[in-house]
């Protein structure tokens, strides 16, 4: 089985982990899981959306038992991640905002690290300010503080008493960065903003408690008031344009790189074909089937006639197929050993096995979605033309899967390839086609007259029954009694419940339950069902 979760993110005890990385690899991520992830929605109190769907399957998954276990997050690396991920939204979105004030005369900062010995005479210390503005009204160190709160006011006493030192220690150090450089530094020229900003994302609210934040010289913004408050300014000085360009240069020079790290740091390494892969393994803990046994593609593939295959190539097609998903543009290659233990397949014939693959194997270069598909030196290889990738990644609600035990029981290719069709129509419980287009989706060549084809289908029908209750067809006819359609109905069903096996209790009792069938039909489905299901 294919274990991409086994390295599906790194922790601070394998490699060096800054900060930025962490929010850059959750961030790629999340977009993959959503390709709509905004700063609003990393902002959220459910910001990691992707990221926890895998770390809650892969520990359920874990819980079966069905192999070696996968890593997991533990809570402090989920929470580190989240503080980190919320953190930067806000900034990101002051950032957003101050960039719109942007001039020759007001220069913009994002995640400015200066160095600042906090009264220490010996060491390397720093510190972070979250955003920077240089105008001509002064300088303005911006804090972001991002809070889930909800109502019409926030009261900023909340923030101390760590705020005053934050403020206090980013000024110091803007000042320290400046006279190191041998700038006149008066004393309205650096100041504070502090951005208040709602977990939700709502602006509509104001403040309580900042008069103390006030006597510090310091201001309370919201978001959206922030860019009228740099713009008209407060305790101002006036800075000219050859100032300005001067302390933005003293600034620039004096940035340290951010590479802060954080002891549950991680790095995520996921791809889209993790996030496919996942939805076999979500499958798996909900109905208890095993990935391999899993069989998943877009129901475009259904319509691919089966013309030259017979069952036990089908068997083997419909692996391939399930090994094909989420695989991208990787070739795959699976030994005739692989393929036999697979399907199930028990005859000790080695040549007659290795012709019948070599035969599907030919079958499968002419269909359109394959590349190329080759057998040799007792190893299938088979690659997708780029055009039909989606047939088979990237997995959205028009893909099906189903039970590749239980198609593999199912005796003829028609009852096979109506399987396929049930279940992808099965909540809306009815497959209608024209009888031409069944006959070839069935493979059945025209010289067989439709009296042929009815026989087969009656067949197949006893085959299904137990699947699918109350299972029966239509046949509409048209000049000289001729078929021209065919409505095949049954009770609608959640496609996924075919994912499981179930008692036979169960399958005898859809047989029994057909009001279609005649008694000796019902007779010939369960001895069918018993043979080939509970031999």
């Amino acid at each position: 089985m294919n274990r991409i979760f086994d390295h599906w993110f790194t922790t601070t005890n394998e490699e060096q982990i800054d900060n930025d990385t962490v929010i850059e690899s959750a961030r790629k991520s999340e977009l993959i899981y959503n390709p709509s992830y905004t700063y609003p929605v990393q902002l959220s109190t459910t910001n990691m959306p992707g990221i926890n769907w895998i770390n809650n399957i892969l520990n359920s998954y874990n819980q079966l038992e069905l192999s070696d276990p996968y890593p997991i997050l533990s809570q402090d690396q989920l929470n580190n991640a989240n503080y980190l991920l919320t953190g930067d939204a806000g900034e990101q979105l002051v950032d957003q905002a101050l960039k719109k004030l942007v001039n020759q005369t007001t220069i913009v900062f994002h995640d400015v690290l200066l160095p600042y010995q906090y009264g220490q005479r010996n060491g390397d210390f720093d510190n972070q300010i979250d955003n920077l503005v240089v105008t001509s009204t002064g300088i303005y160190c911006i804090e972001v503080k991002v809070r889930n709160f909800t109502g019409n006011y926030f009261n900023v006493k909340k923030l101390s008493p760590a705020i005053y030192q934050q403020i206090t220690f980013h000024k110091e150090a803007v000042k320290q960065a400046l006279q190191s450089a041998g700038y006149s530094v008066p004393n309205n020229l650096v100041k504070n903003i502090v951005v208040v900003i709602a977990r939700d994302n709502h602006e509509n609210f104001d403040f309580n408690g900042q008069t103390s934040l006030e006597h510090k010289g310091a201001r309370v913004s919201t978001l959206g008031e922030l860019t009228i408050t740099v713009s008209e300014g407060f305790n101002q000085c006036y800075l000219r344009a050859e100032q300005i360009q001067d302390i933005t240069r003293i600034i620039q020079k004096s940035r340290l790189p951010n590479k802060r790290v954080y002891l549950d740091n991680v790095r995520f390494k996921l791809t889209q074909q993790h996030f496919d892969k996942l939805v076999q393994m979500e499958q798996t803990v909900s109905w208890h089937l095993p990935v391999e046994q899993n069989i998943c593609y877009a129901k475009e593939l259904n319509d691919l006639p089966m013309t030259g295959l017979n069952a036990t190539q089908q068997n083997l097609f419909w692996i391939i197929v399930g090994r094909l998903y989420g695989q991208g543009r990787q070739r795959i290659s699976l030994t005739a050993n692989e393929l036999k233990e697979a399907a199930g397949y028990r005859s000790k014939d080695h040549k007659k096995f290795d012709v019948l693959i070599g035969n599907l194997a030919a079958v499968m270069q002419e269909m359109p979605v394959f590349r190329q598909a080759k057998f040799e030196s007792g190893s299938l290889s088979v690659t997708l033309n780029d055009r039909d990738l989606p047939l088979f990644n990237q997995y959205t609600p028009d893909f099906i899967s189903w039970n590749n035990w239980l198609f593999s029981k199912i005796k003829s290719n028609n009852a096979k390839t109506l399987f396929r069709k049930f279940v992808e129509l099965a909540n809306q419980g009815a497959y209608q086609a024209s009888f031409p287009d069944l006959r070839s989706l069935l493979g059945i060549q025209p010289c067989y007259r439709n009296t042929y084809v009815v026989r087969k289908l009656d067949e197949a029908v006893l085959q299904l029954a137990p699947f699918f209750r109350d299972l029966k067809y239509e046949l509409k006819r048209g000049r000289n009694n001729e078929i021209v359609a065919i409505t095949f109905s049954f009770d609608k069903i959640n496609p996924q419940e075919l994912l499981t096996v179930y008692s036979a209790d169960k399958y005898l009792d859809n047989i029994s339950a057909n009001l279609a069938l005649s008694e000796p039909d019902k007779q010939r489905a369960r001895a069918l069902f018993e043979k080939k299901f509970l031999s």
